[in-house]
């Protein structure tokens, strides 16, 4: 996410990294891929690149202009965000002095809600938001035509909309236009890095950051003016008024970067986002703002602090716009001064330089782009790709090819060389390396699976191995490393973090790709992105249930007790935080033991651990009859969203007291593990989750369900239950490296049967067990496919 990261998560991840490094950077671990299999489908690319940002989107506007049905609304306190020197990092004086201008309304808040979330975490960050903004803009600025050609125009528009909508929203302003304040960040990223929750449950405290005359952040301030500036050109021949708009707020945020006194943004972004300079910032708002008015004012301020050479010692990103500044006063010149010296005249005079020096603002493109292909200032790794530094080496990559196919469409609008080289390092980033990796999420079947990101992981903590509940499609990973290495794990960010920055170049790198060499083969993905079920017809509908599994306590005297793990789990977009649930025992077969002197121990409780929240566990309750259950709440937290864990203890420790639980409505369903802390949870029906105290998941002793719409729906036909495990071949419910032993030994006939039925091991349905079942099982294992096809 961060240029930068706490020293003890860095170490935590190196040896993270370490332990699982054999199997997740080795050939062996990948799907073999010939390069001529490989989809080199620039459309699609384009197409999913932009999804990422769906996935983070943040406020009030979510289910209104993103398209993933299962992301919502999150963040919306960003609307109401406390007026005061606690909740900001302005003075009460301060506010004191411009209340009429902060709080109109007199409610004692603002409005800084909308825009994205950074990376997996939830901060929205200045520096990266804005140069997103501006850079995702800049492609749409200058591709639009494959934008159209490809049907992706409208989302594109959506995304930038949301982006300036947001800067826009957070720049407040006097009577007569001048900017008084403007929220650049929202949230703190040292109280956010401790969760790992789902945006839609955060409640997290999140501090706004302001500039102000005192604490002016000249790059924040001039990367908005920047993006806003792009904004007019993209809606000025469809939406004129909302351009005009864009631009007047971009006119705005310069004239307050110009006046003001000049600085980094260093109040709020910490270590996270260590921002080195803001004179490539003010000079890239200033190029597209003489670009978009023709008034010499811009352009003496860029003059005034350009820095000519810069632009082919990095690349394009968020700490350094020098090179998007130099393609922009490219185009400057070309537009205005082509066949001329006056504007390099203007620039010699406004540097000092001498006359007689050439000037030409392209050449340092060029040779940046030279630089990035012959390794002058990169290095090369076996593999052919070009590695500029490990903290997300594919946004510098993808970023100095969205600059290659730039030069090339000022110079010619035809591939050259450096287009040439820009395909060759995407198409090594679509798979075509020595892993056979491709490093954009869904973008084919050996694409990365497990980017670092809450709302896409569905998981509880980032060190979860379990697959991801959702789909990141589109989104650009950190990427490999200096020798084609990588780590796909959750918990890594080195490698796999994902982040808006990451994506902003790349997704006009691929409008460029398809641009020189699309062809009518290059098809968008229809009907995208899938929809994702979020309600559960198993239980007539509803959208909780329980995974859980069991441990059963036996000691020298008899059994004791059932230790239950269980997480409560939930499709329901909008989460509830009314949730309990119900295990069910009957007290017919505590022969020597009343149900009211069972114990009941709670073991473990995650919510308790990592909130301010926690469970609280009663009973027994009677229910009917000879059953009873207990009851897990969770007053005032979404858990079923959560994915926490929750352990509790049913039973009896007493000597002499047996506990038998084979009768017990909730355990028939339990899955029974050797261990609380290797187990693997599974669905069970008869735990039943309650909202309100409402049954809304599961089937309690007596058939009693969730209630359903009254809507006629149709009967589904009753299937069997298979009477094994795919991939499971020796009978003891887990899959792993036993099973695929097993398969090996009866393909080459050294075994003639297994325990478990012929069908456990056929694993693509076509009544056979062979080599391809065998390759199956293996990248099952080995993390390469989700899930086994059948």
């Amino acid at each position: 996410m961060r240029e930068k990261k706490i020293v003890s998560k860095r170490t935590k991840a190196l040896i993270v990294s370490l332990i699982i490094l054999a199997l997740t950077v080795l050939p062996a671990g990948t799907i073999n891929i010939s390069a001529a299999d490989l989809e080199y489908n620039y459309a699609k690319a384009l197409q999913y690149s932009m999804y990422f940002y769906d996935a983070n989107m943040c406020g009030t506007g979510v289910e209104e202009n993103g398209q993933y049905n299962w992301r919502g609304n999150c963040h919306v306190y960003d609307e109401e965000l406390p007026l005061d020197s606690v909740n900001t990092n302005m003075s009460d004086a301060f506010i004191r002095s411009n209340i009429s201008i902060l709080d109109p309304d007199g409610d004692g808040k603002v409005d800084v809600s909308g825009g994205f979330h950074d990376a997996g975490d939830h901060v929205k960050f200045g520096m990266p938001e804005a140069y997103s903004a501006s850079t995702v803009g800049w492609g749409y600025y200058e591709f639009r035509e494959q934008y159209e050609a490809t049907g992706q125009a409208e989302h594109a528009e959506t995304i930038l909309r949301y982006f300036n909508d947001y800067f826009m929203r957070c720049t407040f302003r006097d009577k007569d236009g001048n900017v008084v304040a403007f929220c650049y960040q929202v949230g703190d990223g040292d109280i956010d890095h401790a969760y790992w929750n789902p945006p839609e449950i955060d409640e997290m405290f999140r501090r706004g950051w302001f500039a102000t005359k005192d604490l002016p952040s000249t790059d924040c301030v001039s990367a908005a003016a920047a993006s806003l500036a792009v904004n007019y050109f993209n809606f000025k021949d469809t939406d004129p008024e909302y351009a005009q708009k864009s631009l007047d707020y971009a006119k705005a945020l310069f004239d307050f970067a110009e006046k003001n006194d000049k600085e980094v943004n260093a109040d709020g972004p910490k270590g996270y986002y260590t921002s080195s300079k803001w004179q490539d910032d003010y000079c890239w708002a200033a190029a597209w703002l003489y670009l978009a008015t023709q008034d010499d004012h811009y352009l003496d301020e860029l003059f005034k602090y350009y820095d000519y050479y810069a632009p082919s010692c990095w690349t394009h990103c968020w700490n350094d716009v020098w090179a998007g500044t130099a393609c922009i006063m490219g185009q400057i010149d070309d537009l205005y001064d082509k066949d001329s010296e006056e504007f390099e005249n203007r620039f010699r005079k406004a540097a000092n330089k001498s006359p007689y020096e050439p000037i030409d603002f392209w050449s340092e493109v060029a040779k940046l782009v030279d630089n990035w292909m012959n390794g002058k200032s990169v290095q090369i790794t076996p593999g052919g790709y070009a590695f500029l530094n490990k903290w997300g080496s594919a946004r510098y990559n993808t970023a100095t090819q969205f600059v290659a196919l730039v030069y090339d469409k000022h110079h010619g609008d035809a591939p050259s060389k450096y287009s040439e080289w820009a395909k060759s390092q995407m198409q090594y980033l679509m798979g075509n390396n020595p892993l056979n990796r491709c490093y954009i999420v869904g973008y084919s079947e050996n694409s990365v699976k497990f980017p670092h990101h809450r709302a896409a992981s569905g998981l509880s903590k980032c060190e979860d191995p379990d697959p991801h509940k959702f789909v990141l499609y589109g989104a650009l990973v950190g990427g490999p490393g200096a020798d084609d290495e990588h780590i796909d794990v959750t918990s890594d960010w080195v490698y796999n973090e994902v982040t808006i920055d990451y994506n902003a170049a790349f997704v006009g790198a691929c409008a460029g790709l398809y641009r020189y060499f699309g062809d009518p083969s290059m098809e968008i993905t229809p009907d995208f992105p899938p929809k994702v079920e979020i309600s559960d017809p198993e239980n007539g509908g509803s959208s909780y249930w329980v995974e859980a599994f069991g441990v059963d306590i036996v000691q020298s005297d008899g059994p004791k007790a059932t230790e239950v793990t269980l997480y409560v789990r939930s499709d329901a977009r909008k989460p509830s935080k009314n949730i309990s649930v119900r295990y069910f025992f009957d007290a017919t077969g505590m022969s020597s033991l009343e149900p009211n002197m069972i114990e009941l121990r709670q073991l473990y409780d995650q919510t308790a651990a990592e909130t301010d929240y926690a469970a609280t566990l009663t009973g027994p309750h009677h229910y009917k009859d000879n059953i009873y259950y207990v009851e897990v709440s969770w007053e005032g937290f979404p858990i079923a969203n959560s994915n926490k864990k929750y352990q509790f203890a049913l039973g009896t420790y007493a000597w002499g007291n047996n506990w038998n639980p084979t009768d017990d409505w909730s355990y028939q369903e339990l899955r029974i593990e050797e261990s609380n802390y290797t187990g693997t949870p599974a669905r069970n029906n008869n735990i039943c989750v309650y909202d309100a105290g409402v049954l809304v998941g599961g089937i309690e002793p007596d058939g009693t369900t969730p209630q359903v719409s009254p809507t006629p729906q149709p009967t589904p036909t009753p299937t069997q239950t298979p009477e094994f495990t795919y991939g499971d071949l020796n009978g003891d419910r887990k899959v792993n490296s036993s099973d695929l032993t097993l398969m090996k030994r009866y393909i080459f006939k050294e075994i003639n049967e297994l325990n478990v039925p012929i069908k456990a091991a056929d694993l693509n349905g076509d009544d056979k067990v062979n080599s391809t079942d065998y390759s199956i099982l293996k990248r099952y294992l080995l993390r390469s496919i989700p899930s086994i096809p059948i």
